[in-house]
């Protein structure tokens, strides 16, 4: 693996352990055993880091958004894009626990990150729109449209909200299944109740 590689790798692990505010440049040339020179040869400072591992996740979180050929036609099927969404977050964890201080620190991740907000709410929106045509999904275009907002929000932020009511040694697996479980019950009231039987069912496989 070529130097430049191992730092994004490094850094992303230590960011996500420890946090990207207790990371510094010279703790990730020393968890590489490389000098601070060689680090900096290939990346000027700890922002330039961050913005090249921001451009791996846009381009993971992006394929999951922009998955075209795939209908979603089912309670299986949206409960599977949401893992595979959760996913990705929790690959790029540090990014979310510190998201407001990123975006106000870095302007062209703020600019990025609004993009893929407005992505994930219009993702949401579509498979609603589709399960509602469907007639899975029984409720008004306005409040589908509320519901892919809130959905976009819970996984944007549940990260953060699970660090304040889990205790620190909680299974990351189990908060995000935990996530996708609350962003599957906003949906659950308007559901049929086969396809809320069928919720049901997948819950207890996650929780």
């Amino acid at each position: 693996m070529k130097t430049k590689d191992r730092i994004i790798e490094t850094a992303l692990r230590l960011f996500n352990e420890e946090g990207e505010p207790n990371v510094t440049t010279n703790h990730i040339a020393d968890e590489m055993d490389i000098s601070p020179g060689n680090l900096y040869y290939h990346f000027r400072s700890k922002d330039d880091i961050i913005w090249q591992i921001f451009l791996n996740y846009e381009k993971k979180i992006n394929q999951v958004l922009n998955q075209k050929d795939v209908n979603y036609t089912s309670m299986e099927d949206m409960w599977f894009y949401l893992h595979m969404v959760f996913e990705v977050i929790a690959e790029y964890r540090f990014l979310y626990r510190n998201l407001i201080q990123l975006m106000n620190r870095i302007e062209f991740l703020k600019r990025h990150f609004r993009h893929i907000l407005a992505l994930k709410s219009q993702t949401a929106l579509d498979i609603m729109t589709n399960l509602s045509e469907l007639g899975s999904l029984k409720t008004d275009k306005q409040t589908i449209a509320s519901l892919a907002d809130q959905i976009a929000l819970t996984a944007t932020f549940w990260l953060n909200y699970s660090i304040a009511i889990y205790d620190d040694d909680f299974d990351e697996e189990k908060k995000l299944s935990h996530g996708i479980f609350h962003v599957m019950r906003m949906v659950a009231p308007f559901l049929t109740d086969h396809d809320r039987d069928i919720l049901d069912q997948l819950s207890t496989q996650y929780l």
